[in-house]
């Protein structure tokens, strides 16, 4: 398994019911036939909306840790967007590639 973490920087506003938090990411150029790519984000602070490039992938009612194979849904520019109903940070996000 290799990690990419996606550190800074995250576009970060206040929205009517919380946080936005949004960051724009290559697809790696290594990914084999036999590899798919999950988006992992350690800590969700509240109620939250998953986006990958305008497309809601994941709808989160409790706080908690998530992971997402989002292999299919990759461009070769992307953007995440995590919209949360809290102010509170994130916790650390990062891509795996994971072998089938």
């Amino acid at each position: 398994m290799h990690t990419i973490r996606l550190g800074p920087p995250w576009q970060r506003r206040a929205t009517a019911t919380g946080t936005r938090h949004a960051r724009k990411f290559g697809c790696p150029l290594t990914l084999d036939t036999n590899e798919q790519l999950w988006l992992v984000c350690e800590q969700i602070p509240a109620a939250a909306i998953l986006c990958l490039n305008g497309e809601t992938i994941e709808t989160i009612d409790t706080p908690g840790s998530v992971a997402i194979d989002i292999t299919s849904r990759l461009q070769p520019r992307n953007e995440v967007v995590i919209e949360v109903e809290s102010e509170a940070a994130l916790g650390e996000v990062w891509l795996e590639v994971r072998t089938m």
